[in-house]
């Protein structure tokens, strides 16, 4: 009986693929290439993991953004906050960065003043802007204490003519700006099925607005005490309106000398004090150039916007 002849490295390779057995060199080329699948996914999981741990760690110092973000009415989360946060202030510290090398080559500064001053430009910025959300519920803040108190005295008129508090509250979603804006939630929340206790419960921990949170919860106390609500709210609006009456007069006292110092620093002593000085320098040899001009026109500008904004943040939340 004849050998069968012996098969060829080519014909064996042939075979084994045909018969779905990988040869060596394929099995090899399949281990690595899993290997790699492996390894990809892993430096992929531990670059999310330290991109986490950071915004956990930023996360833990501002312990109250979650809360700021809902009042302020911004829809994101506290942790895509400050992944944005972190990239607004790598984009504008290095725009700023290019800036200062750009000025401090042109004027001839050591360049390294630059690069120190760019990581506290970046805590800066980045403190700046995660203050956002609060800048955005002071002004919630603001407007909502305008009107809030003539919605509650709209509320107290219809109440005491035998309006239930649900068609009360219904009355003042309009006209009263800000204020109707959240009586109007209430009012949806409590037609979608949301209990009247809980509701206001909700609107009063998503404010800010002190006024509008003593109504809130004295409406509260008073439904869960099954006591008048007209009563109730009619003593806290006494107070509101008290209250605003002392804010007035305080607001007359810090006005006068507010007024005296800006007379003062901000109109008297720039006129007199560049006349003064433009004569001082004529005697003694002292060139006043158009840059020192410059110089002294922004420092009036700082002062003038010191004043207003003294002026404008001890003035009243709301209008008479």
């Amino acid at each position: 009986m004849a050998e069968k002849p012996a098969l060829t490295q080519k014909k064996r390779k042939e075979l084994e693929s045909m018969m779905g057995k990988p040869s060596p060199e394929e099995a090899l080329k399949s281990i690595g290439e899993l290997e790699v699948r492996k390894a990809a996914p892993q430096k992929k999981a531990e670059g999310v993991s330290f991109s986490r741990a950071i915004l956990r760690m930023v996360e833990g110092i501002f312990p109250e953004l979650g809360k700021d973000l809902k009042r302020a009415e911004l829809s994101q989360s506290a942790p895509a906050f400050i992944s944005q946060a972190l990239m607004a202030s790598l984009a504008i510290t290095l725009v700023l960065g290019v800036a200062g090398f750009a000025v401090a080559s042109s004027f001839d500064f050591p360049r390294i003043y630059a690069a120190v001053l760019m990581p506290f430009a970046f805590v800066f910025i980045f403190f700046w802007i995660m203050q956002y959300p609060r800048l955005r519920m002071g002004s919630k803040e603001k407007a909502l204490d305008k009107d809030v108190l003539f919605a509650g005295r709209d509320m107290l008129i219809a109440l005491k003519s035998g309006v239930p508090l649900f068609n009360a509250m219904a009355n003042v979603t309009k006209n009263y700006g800000i204020a109707s804006v959240e009586f109007a939630r209430i009012v949806e929340k409590i037609e979608s099925g949301v209990p009247a206790e809980i509701a206001l419960q909700e609107a009063s921990d998503l404010n800010t607005s002190r006024p509008f949170r003593q109504i809130l919860l004295q409406i509260i106390t008073s439904l869960r005490s099954g006591s008048d609500v007209a009563a109730a709210l009619d003593v806290v609006l006494n107070q509101l309106s008290q209250e605003q009456v002392i804010a007035l007069k305080r607001y007359g006292q810090k006005l006068n000398p507010i007024t005296m110092f800006y007379m003062l620093f901000g109109i008297i002593l720039p006129s007199l004090g560049i006349a003064i000085g433009i004569i001082l320098t004529s005697f003694i040899n002292i060139k006043v150039d158009f840059g020192m001009l410059l110089i002294i026109l922004a420092l009036l500008g700082i002062i003038q916007y010191i004043f207003l904004a003294l002026i404008m943040s001890s003035r009243p939340n709301f209008e008479v």
